[in-house]
């Protein structure tokens, strides 16, 4: 599959969330090349008119300003430090984080701010970014959630086409 990558700003980084346990959530791309066909963005693609079926995830939008909105954003004088969840709609550590390393620049923007964030990801490179997530978690709340459905490779492909193999997840999880 062939994946088109479409660069641009946003205009704001932190969205508003309702009725989850956490208020903000963050995700530096819109579009996932994993292709889960369980993941309920799906839903929401389909009534924004947008592609949810076999073509979902060949369009990722990279917000490629996305870490310095988040660093206004958390440098204004009203915003509250709040549990920021990363990847609540779009993997932050999909294939096209390793070219545009958006997700490591938020986490040095929310590390800064001593914001606690919370991500989750089925991404084994994650790890590249233990530096930045251990300077986040000196300074506050730090949680990361690494998705493994199954660890059946002849299972695994069929629902998460776009993944890692769930071993390097395994291994990631255990360098975390």
């Amino acid at each position: 599959m062939r994946v088109e990558y479409r660069e641009e700003p946003c205009k704001v980084a932190l969205s508003r969330v309702e009725g989850m346990s956490f208020r903000w959530s963050l995700n530096p791309y819109m579009g996932c090349e994993h292709q889960c066909t369980f993941c309920y963005v799906r839903a929401f693609e389909l009534r924004a008119d947008r592609p949810w079926d076999a073509r979902y995830g060949q369009s990722i939008r990279v917000k490629i300003n996305v870490a310095e909105v988040l660093g206004r954003e958390l440098a204004r004088p009203s915003w509250r430090r709040e549990l920021v969840a990363i990847g609540a709609a779009t993997d932050p550590y999909q294939p096209a984080e390793g070219r545009y390393r958006l997700t490591r620049r938020c986490l040095q923007a929310l590390a800064m701010a001593r914001n606690p964030l919370s991500l989750i990801t089925r991404g084994p490179l994650v790890v590249r970014d233990i530096d930045v997530l251990q300077e986040a978690a000196r300074r506050a709340a730090v949680d990361v959630n690494i998705s493994i459905a199954t660890l059946d490779e002849t299972v695994w492909r069929r629902p998460e086409p776009g993944t890692a193999p769930p071993r390097q997840r395994l291994r990631a999880l255990r360098m975390l």
